[in-house]
């Protein structure tokens, strides 16, 4: 585009169309904009007309974008974000922010630091919302998009790019649990004995083999798994009234095996640790609010590891 051209652009309309391919509806566009829906359709018309292209065609009783919106939609968040953070004043004071962000985590570090993370941000910045998602396998795409704020994960090679940043949150080890009414919650339990119990396995696909049943079968065992659950605080729960046992990492037992009545066991095979880094995108990487964000997590991280080890 020539700088004749952008400079009578309403950069207004960038916004507007953001928020229109990403509701894919003139009226829910208008709602969230709090625009009439015939002011959005002349903005979307005049954004038609800008592109060369329809952008959001009807289908049915709904809309779907074209190819040429799908394509723009990633690159415009992006722009926008970036442009965001540009304007944004370098002072920064977190009883006066405002804004939003997204974080997708596995459920053993939201069960673990969320709770605190939570209070602290409330704390310091009571109008910042935070938003807290579970584990998808198109996590990257989602960073990279811009749907997401922060990605707390195991080690990723696909976000090894200069584009994203990372810091190590936590170094898991595991252990196992069982509840107290357990005929082996007083006994030592070697390696055979282990594999012969019923086993609960958490696993967000509920498919496929647990690190566990891989070791095991090197030393020419299986194991019973019994029941397969989405989230630690589910296989806390259910391990508390059954007979089964659970492997998790020792920070999620430690938390609240107490409260659930368990017993923490050391495992009879040698797990490999588990590093969790929480990562972020370039694009973001200055933004006061994101700056501010990630020193806070990192001390609330800190403080909640402290004091469940304490």
């Amino acid at each position: 585009m020539q700088i004749e051209n952008f400079r009578n652009m309403d950069l207004n309309l960038l916004l507007l169309l953001d928020v229109i391919l990403e509701e894919k509806h003139i009226s829910n566009a208008a709602v969230r904009l709090n625009m009439s829906q015939p002011a959005v359709s002349r903005s979307l018309q005049r954004l038609r007309d800008m592109i060369d292209d329809p952008l959001l065609v009807r289908v049915g009783s709904g809309y779907q974008l074209t190819e040429r919106a799908l394509q723009i939609q990633p690159r415009l968040k992006s722009w926008l974000a970036d442009f965001i953070c540009l304007m944004q004043p370098e002072e920064f004071v977190p009883e006066l922010a405002k804004g939003e962000l997204t974080i997708m985590s596995m459920d053993s570090e939201v069960s673990l630091f969320l709770p605190n993370l939570w209070q602290d941000l409330q704390q310091e910045a009571p109008n910042v919302t935070m938003r807290s998602i579970g584990y998808r396998p198109d996590s990257v795409t989602l960073l990279e998009e811009g749907e997401i704020d922060f990605l707390i994960g195991d080690e990723n090679k696909s976000l090894e790019s200069t584009k994203y940043h990372n810091y190590h949150l936590v170094r898991h080890d595991f252990v196992m649990v069982m509840a107290k009414s357990h005929p082996l919650s007083n006994e030592a339990i070697n390696l055979k004995t282990y594999a012969e119990q019923r086993h609960g396995l958490v696993t967000v696909t509920g498919k496929g083999q647990g690190i566990i049943d891989k070791l095991l079968s090197k030393e020419g065992l299986t194991r019973n798994v019994a029941l397969f659950v989405p989230t630690f605080h589910l296989a806390l729960d259910i391990c508390s009234r059954t007979d089964l046992i659970f492997a998790m990492p020792r920070l999620v037992a430690e938390k609240d095996a107490e409260r659930y009545g368990l017993v923490i066991k050391e495992l009879p095979l040698k797990m490999p640790l588990l590093d969790i880094y929480l990562y972020w995108h370039e694009r973001q990487h200055q933004t006061a609010l994101h700056r501010w964000f990630r020193r806070l997590m990192r001390d609330s991280v800190r403080r909640t590891k402290e004091a469940i080890t304490a």
